[in-house]
Formats: C-alpha cells, structure tokens, sequence
C-alpha cells in the first residue's frame, strides 16, 4: 500500500495502480483508496472510503489535490464505468460536488479549484456557494 501525504500548498499529486492511503496536511483525515482494476491503456480506478466511511463512485489513480486546510478532496472519479469526471469531497461535511466539466490535473487556489495540465484548455472553476453538494 503507497501512504501518501497530501500537499499543504493545495498542489496536487499522482497516485494510482496500488492500494493507496492519502493522508491530508493536517493529518486528520485518512482516504484509503482500494485497487479495483484498469481499463486497457488505462489508469486505475479504486474504490473510496474516507475516515473509515464508504464514498460512492470510484477514484481514478490520477492526480489529488487537498485544500490547505484538509477540508476539501479533489480528484478524477467516476460515478460509474467509464466515464470521468471531477469531484471534490467536504471531508467534514461528509458530501461531495461533481464539477461541470472534468478537469485532467489541478490545484487549490481557493476559492477556485484550476487547471494546471498545459495540455488542455485552462479552466477553472470558483466556489461560489451554489453548488449542488450530495451527501455521502
């Protein structure tokens, strides 16, 4: 199993193809992400459980990226196969936000969750307080 410390800067960083643990700047949240497979020529898509609790979808082993505070997850993920989106988990709030277009690597410079893959077209998206937020 990888364990990987999320950045404090809200950068992100690439995990996949294993069983992973992602812990948070802080340290008080634990994301184990379980290895459930990969698609051909694919990256691995892993099941979610944070702090011990069941997350729906799955994570693609992709970039994530964590607010400096610990409060907010990003990450690739999927509701179900194969589609990818991006999504970001309240890690307090137990809910999460799937983003209207799917974003390949990305930081926190909240309140905007942007953009950083030179390869694609840069976008960003700012918080605003009318997400559609789920409970998980």
């Amino acid at each position: 199993m990888q364990v990987l410390q999320l950045p404090a800067d809200g950068s992100s960083l690439w995990a996949g193809m294993d069983d992973i643990e992602l812990i948070t700047p802080d340290g008080r949240h634990h994301v184990h992400l379980r290895y459930e497979g990969e698609p051909p020529h694919g990256d691995s898509y892993h099941l979610i459980q944070i702090d011990g609790v069941p997350a729906p979808g799955y994570a693609w082993g992709c970039t994530f990226a964590c607010t400096p505070d610990s409060r907010l997850l990003a990450m690739s993920w999927m509701e179900k196969r194969i589609e990818r989106k991006t999504a970001v988990f309240d890690l307090e709030g137990g809910r999460y936000f799937v983003l209207p277009f799917y974003m390949g690597n990305f930081c926190f410079r909240w309140p905007r969750l942007e953009c950083v893959d030179p390869a694609s077209e840069q976008r960003s998206y700012a918080f605003n307080g009318n997400e559609n937020w789920l409970v998980y």
